[in-house]
């Protein structure tokens, strides 16, 4: 016993000399902006082999913001083996980060959630600090809600939403109290978006004669990663009817902390023809105010919500990608509309905003979209910097 306990005293000590080693050689992360400015909430994406060449580090590890000791809320995607890292790049246009030995594996607090909400049949809802969304499937198709756009809560809080927004909707039912449903902006946010058969916040339609031909609820849904820093699934819909062709579509859609807007991937299936319009739209209420900007690779809406006392809701929809894109209005609805052979993928981003929370005016809200896709064409850069070992 006594020489099996010198043993493990010798192999703590080797293991603590490594690590002492290791940290002397270890290297420091510098994430910045290539013009060195300020920039929005994002995620930053790291090969988790790189991290561990460059810091020596084969066990579990946490994020630190080497200027203010902070930890940063990480995530492991298992399917392309990277870090994902949520930042905010602050004036001076980069940011440190060390990677420091953590004793067990880390949980770092979740900045994304969602669900589905069997207690209103099947709807699934997600979100972040500043948005959530929901999205309707085949129960809810069974009662007659039929749609596939993508709705809209507004809220005003940090905290996450959607698992009160239900509770207090069905006591309300339960209890005829009609203060308590999420229809009723109770000082944290609402529900007041009318999605009905529309696009949304961002859904999808085949367009062939100037109509538009859109799928029913999704049938089949997908879970690809529960944060804490990106939220990400897939959905599936049935083949429908798209003026005499017949389509399927699978879409993806991504959250990140920090970001108002959802990256959403629209994948199409067809035959009978050699290419079709695959749209991506929002919804346009009475009385709302639409504009294309930024060489039409913007769509802004601000927008009117079913309750006039709710201010104003604003969305949008973004494309970075070299698509050969054109804009169009169809049925109350903006349209980007994209030329594609069976098989391909449109790629987009769809969000929106609250005039009663952080996007008061609608220059606001074209200025954060603006701001949005110059960053996504100068993405930020990252490059590994020795860390000079102390005395």
């Amino acid at each position: 016993m006594k020489c099996f306990q010198t043993q493990s005293r010798c192999l703590l000590t080797v293991l603590a000399v490594l690590a002492m080693t290791a940290s002397l050689y270890a290297q420091r992360l510098i994430v910045s902006d290539p013009n060195h400015r300020a920039r929005l909430p994002e995620v930053v994406e790291i090969p988790l082999a790189q991290v561990r060449e460059h810091t020596h580090l084969q066990g579990n590890f946490k994020a630190v913001n080497a200027t203010t000791k902070e930890e940063l809320t990480t995530q492991i995607d298992s399917q392309t083996s990277k870090i994902l890292i949520a930042v905010q790049i602050p004036a001076q246009g980069s940011i440190a980060i060390d990677f420091l030995p953590a004793a067990e594996e880390h949980a770092s607090p979740p900045l994304v959630f969602g669900r589905e909400a069997p207690e209103r049949k099947d709807d699934y809802a997600w979100e972040n600090k500043y948005v959530a969304y929901r999205v309707y499937g085949p129960a809810l198709e069974a009662t007659g809600e039929i749609t596939s756009g993508i709705d809209v809560w507004s809220k005003r809080v940090p905290n996450f939403v959607i698992d009160s927004f239900y509770k207090h909707d069905a006591e309300g039912a339960r209890t005829h109290n009609p203060s308590l449903s999420y229809h009723k902006d109770d000082g944290v946010g609402l529900d007041s978006y009318l999605v009905g058969p529309s696009r949304g916040c961002g859904g999808t339609a085949i367009v062939r004669d100037n109509k538009l031909w859109v799928s029913k609820n999704y049938t089949h849904l997908k879970q690809i990663s529960s944060g804490p820093v990106r939220f990400e699934f897939e959905l599936t819909y049935a083949p429908w009817n798209a003026g005499g062709i017949e389509v399927t579509e699978t879409k993806r859609i991504t959250l990140d902390a920090g970001s108002h807007l959802n990256k959403i991937d629209a994948t199409f299936t067809f035959a009978g023809t050699p290419a079709i319009d695959a749209a991506a739209g929002l919804a346009i209420h009475l009385g709302a105010d639409f504009a294309a900007r930024g060489s039409d690779r913007i769509l802004s809406v601000w927008d009117t919500p079913q309750d006039p006392s709710a201010g104003r809701i604003a969305t949008g929809l973004l494309t970075d990608s070299k698509q050969k894109s054109s804009v169009t209005q169809i049925d109350s609805q903006a349209l980007l509309v994209t030329p594609i052979h069976s098989g391909e993928t449109i790629s987009y981003y769809a969000g929106s905003g609250w005039s009663k929370a952080d996007m008061p005016t609608q220059q606001t809200w074209n200025r954060y979209l603006e701001e949005k896709l110059s960053e996504l064409k100068r993405p930020l850069q990252t490059q590994w910097k020795q860390v000079n070992p102390k005395p």
